[in-house]
């Protein structure tokens, strides 16, 4: 079951997990799901008329796939992000999910901070934003996620990671964002990533980021 009715976040993390592993998504349940994900369309707790999580998930907590806790508006708008870019990759030839899609991110290509500098708000809400510009049908998105990118280089620590920018969901960016500047930061985060590998974790978080890692290391090389 892909869609668990009280949660968005559990909803898109199914689907991200499927992505991740390979797991093909039938077209009947790639329509199920999307059209599921519209209709939580401008409700409340949404962001922007983006898809709002359910009560269930303010009441427990929103985490990213890669498991960084999110609070506050930046929760809203990432989970925005996230739900509107699996709606968009299940199922874009739908006119009721274009149809969502566009309206819920019809601001997104005026937004002045990312148009001047390819970012939007703070380092993670960035993240999120280029995760779904890169997949939908906007102008000019590898040359303004590209100049986004250039804060990670701004903010490298020296040692694989970045200042602001949290580490997994990062490197989960990168590594589908398909252009040379993310290759760029996903060789300076190598380090780190092998360190990472070199542990041995048990939950369901690690075992994400140990496939994120795995596949990451290939499009460092």
């Amino acid at each position: 079951m892909i869609i668990d009715p009280t949660s968005m976040v559990k909803t898109v993390d199914n689907i991200n997990e499927m992505f991740l592993y390979g797991k093909k998504i039938n077209h009947e349940d790639g329509v199920e799901v999307s059209h599921w994900i519209i209709a939580q369309q401008g409700k409340k707790g949404a962001y922007r008329n983006m898809f709002a999580p359910t009560p269930s998930d303010f009441e427990q907590g929103i985490r990213v796939f890669t498991g960084e806790r999110l609070v506050s508006a930046s929760a809203r708008h990432i989970m925005g992000q996230e739900a509107a870019r699996v709606s968009w990759l299940l199922n874009s030839t739908d006119p009721l999910v274009v149809e969502a899609y566009n309206r819920a991110t019809s601001w997104m290509p005026e937004t002045a901070d990312f148009q001047q500098s390819g970012t939007f708000c703070c380092a993670r809400c960035s993240l999120a934003f280029w995760r779904n510009y890169k997949v939908g049908n906007f102008l000019n998105k590898d040359a303004l996620i590209t100049k986004g990118l250039q804060a990670l280089t701004d903010n490298r620590l020296g040692d694989g990671t970045w200042r602001r920018f949290p580490f997994y969901y990062t490197v989960y960016t990168l590594m589908d964002l398909n252009l040379d500047a993310a290759q760029a930061e996903l060789k300076y985060a190598r380090p780190a990533m092998e360190k990472f590998m070199k542990k041995t974790r048990l939950n369901a978080y690690s075992q994400r980021r140990t496939a994120i890692f795995q596949k990451a290391l290939e499009l460092a090389n």
